[in-house]
Formats: structure tokens, C-alpha cells, sequence
């Protein structure tokens, strides 16, 4: 159902293949969650969403004590397997609009470090991104994220915390640090690209977390993920491992995963922030604007005058006649005398 309006909210969860198996959040048996709408579709700048789900949770489950709304996607945003690049510039424009301030995420790896067994969980500290897709940040922002503290260490406190109530006496292991290695989807990676991976210190990759990490801090928002490895990557340890294992390996965690991911939507408190996500970002001085098809006078200064146009720099002779140069589209200038 395309929604003619986009719901305000604090909250989002990006599902992925953790709870990929299982019907969230209603598959999380927690009591004091109530579904508001199933099926919402939006129209974006880049495209239609994938069906989303708001619900809320009960104050009685929540760290102020009161009711809290959550935006839900699932699988990343992915049509299906394509398309590709623009999944999620769908999803972050509706958070952006909704005024999303908090995103946690989910989802499956390959472990690269061969400490890391199937069933692990990590919740990643770091990213290297390998991917080629091209950048729409600008669609969002017209500042630079800086990304040395790439993922809300408050969001991953607490994911690792309700990682650890859900799997309390079982053998998965919680790690609370990891490097996750960014890959190209829809594929796996050659044990070359592994090779290489373990190289640039990743301990395990997947496809989705780089993305939804810049543009969470694009849109001024906090962002973490936990993620389950559900098999060796390839050339690690063991590589006789079958595709349908992995699958296997989601039907065992969707409802745990689900229950991670609301247990940590749940536990944030707002009153004690202590990340500084919402500060890592490069603001870019203003140089000022030459407007459409505006004329350089014919007395500026002859002298280091420097127009920019989508990061290619032009030098203007001067002299010029009055009027031989029209701008067709905005650009900065910067002039220094």
C-alpha cells in the first residue's frame, strides 16, 4: 500500500537475514509490542520501498517508561536481489523524513578470522568498504561524515548486552569488537578476496553494513548492527560447508535475533547519550553562489578566481567581455584577491 504520509519517528530497525526466517517482530514472543500497520510503501526520490511495518512497544519494556514507535524494514530494503544500488537511499530518505535518530541493524556474515565459529555473534566496531556502488550521499546532506567512529558505541553497548541476555547458556560466543569487510553483493568472495580481506584486518564480511553506516550519519543518525556468522568464509578453516546450512543457520536465529534488536530498541535512553554521532560531521564553509546563467563582470579582478563545478576545477582568463561567460547551472566560486 503506497502511504500518502510518512509516520514521525525516533526508532527504525533494519532487518536482515537474522530475523530474514521469521515473522517480526511478532516472532519475538516479548509481550507489549502491537503491530500499527503492516504493508506501508513509499515513493522516493530513488524509487519505491520494499512493504514496511510500524509497531510499538509498550512503556513497560521501554527505558523511559514510555510508549515507543519503530519503524521497521525488512532485508535491507533489497527488491528481491536487485536492485542494487538504491535500496537504501530508498529506506534513509523515508527515515530521514520520518526523523529517525536511532537505527539498529541485523544481518549474517562469513567469519574471515578463524578464531570466529558459525553461530558466533558480532557486533561490529569498524568497516572497510570494498564495494563500487556509487555515493548519493549528496541526496542528503551537503556536509562530509566523518567516519573515525564509524558505529554508535552506544547502540553496539547495548546490542551486545541483549545479545548476551538471548543467548545467556548457550555456546554462541557475543564478541563485542569485529572488522567488518564490505563486499560487492549479490555474491560470495573468492578465497583471493578473503585472502586479501583477513590482510586489511577484517574478522568477517558481508554486504550492507558501509552503506547504512554513512548514510545513518548522513540523515544525523545513530547507527549499529549485530550480526550472526553463519558460515566460514571461503579458503578459511572449512569450506565444505552447503549452501542450505546458512539457511538452516537463519531458521535457528530469527527469533533470537528479533529479540535482540527489540530488547535494544527498548533500552535506549536519549537522557544518556553518550556518543557523539551527530557531531562527525565535516561542515563545508559556505564560498558563495553564482546563480544561473549569471554574467562574470568584465572588471573582476583578473587574479585566482576559481569556479567549481561538481568537484572539477576551471580557470577563467581574464580579461573578459561583458557577458561571454554564462553559467548554466549553479556553482561555488571562490575568489582571493
Amino acid at each position: 500500500m503506497i502511504m500518502k504520509e510518512i509516520p514521525k519517528v525516533r526508532y527504525a530497525v533494519i532487518g536482515g537475514s537474522g530475523t530474514w526466517a521469521g515473522e517480526y517482530p511478532e516472532n519475538t514472543g516479548i509481550e507489549g509490542i502491537r503491530i500499527l500497520q503492516r504493508d506501508m510503501e513509499f515513493e522516493t526520490p530513488f524509487g519505491t520501498t520494499v512493504p514496511m511495518k510500524l509497531f510499538e512497544l509498550d512503556g513497560s519494556l521501554t527505558a523511559d517508561g514510555q510508549p515507543r514507535q519503530v519503524l521497521t524494514v525488512p532485508f535491507h530494503g533489497f527488491h528481491g536481489l536487485a536492485p542494487w544500488n538504491t535500496p537504501s537511499e530508498q529506506v534513509f530518505w523515508v527515515f530521514q523524513q520520518a526523523g529517525v535518530e536511532y537505527i539498529v541493524a541485523e544481518g549474517s556474515a562469513g567469519g574471515i578470522n578463524p578464531l570466529l565459529d558459525p553461530g558466533d555473534v558480532v557486533v561490529p566496531h569498524d568497516f572497510i568498504d570494498m564495494t563500487k556502488r556509487p555515493s548519493n550521499i549528496h541526496h542528503f546532506t551537503n556536509n562530509i561524515p566523518r567516519m573515525n567512529d564509524p558505529l554508535c558505541p552506544d547502540l553496539r553497548n547495548l546490542l551486545v548486552q541483549a545479545a548476551r541476555e538471548v543467548y545467556a547458556g548457550q555456546n554462541n560466543r557475543i564478541f563485542s569488537r569485529g572488522v567488518y569487510g564490505n563486499t560487492e553483493p549479490p555474491r560470495f568472495e573468492t578465497p583471493s578476496e578473503v585472502r586479501m580481506l583477513r590482510t586489511m584486518g577484517a574478522d568477517l564480511t558481508a554486504h550492507t553494513i558501509a552503506v547504512e553506516a554513512y548514510l545513518s550519519r548522513a540523515i544525523g543518525a545513530c547507527y549499529a548492527g549485530a550480526y550472526i556468522v553463519s558460515n566460514f568464509a571461503e579458503g578459511v578453516v572449512d569450506t565444505s560447508w552447503q549452501g542450505e546450512s546458512i539457511f538452516d543457520c537463519y531458521r535457528d536465529c530469527a527469533d533470537k535475533f528479533g529479540r535482540i534488536t527489540v530488547k535494544a530498541i527498548a533500552a535506549i535512553d536519549p537522557s544518556k547519550k553518550h556518543c557523539h554521532c551527530q557531531e562527525n560531521m565535516i561542515v563545508v564553509p559556505s564560498t558563495g553562489r553564482l546563480s544561473t546563467a549569471l554574467p562574470i563582470p568584465a572588471d573582476t579582478p583578473a587574479k585566482n578566481l576559481q569556479i567549481f563545478h561538481s568537484r572539477i576545477l576551471f580557470f577563467i582568463k581574464f580579461p573578459i567581455k561583458p557577458g561571454s561567460v554564462q553559467l548554466t547551472k549553479p556553482l561555488e566560486w571562490r575568489y582571493f584577491p
